[in-house]
């Protein structure tokens, strides 16, 4: 997420780097990430999903120059006889599945990419990683 102004490349590589040598050998690295392509160039999604007392309206847009997606995410949740309103922007920097294995195998990780968690598939555009320390 761009929350923190020095989230860049650098800085996740930095990262790999120190869980690399923070691991055992045999030692597991599982995370996922967001790829360019969750909407198509140039709209803006919307959509939302409920339960009995509550409400969530998500609207997405892509930059795909500067590989970001922005998400504004809307909440409604029933207090008493009331709604409560809250609101929350995301950005999340975008990166290619193959460029992350690589840079992680360059580090020494042994990398197996999937697009599913066990029996649940990853959304679109969405990769996982598992990443081994051998050594």
């Amino acid at each position: 997420y761009l929350f923190d102004s020095d989230s860049d490349r650098v800085s996740l590589l930095q990262l790999f780097h120190q869980i690399y040598k923070a691991l055992t050998p045999g030692g597991v690295l599982i995370f996922d990430i967001v790829e360019p392509g969750q909407i198509p160039p140039g709209t803006i999604t919307k959509g939302f999903t409920e339960g009995d007392d509550w409400v969530v309206l998500v609207e997405k847009e892509e930059d795909r120059e500067g590989k970001v997606l922005t998400r504004r995410i809307i909440t409604f949740r029933k207090i008493g006889d009331y709604y409560r309103r809250d609101e929350e922007l995301h950005r999340q920097r975008l990166y290619k599945a193959k460029d992350i294995a690589m840079e992680l195998r360059q580090i020494g990780f042994r990398v197996q990419v999937m697009r599913r968690y066990g029996e649940y598939n990853l959304p679109k555009a969405r990769a996982a990683f598992i990443a081994r320390k051998l050594k």
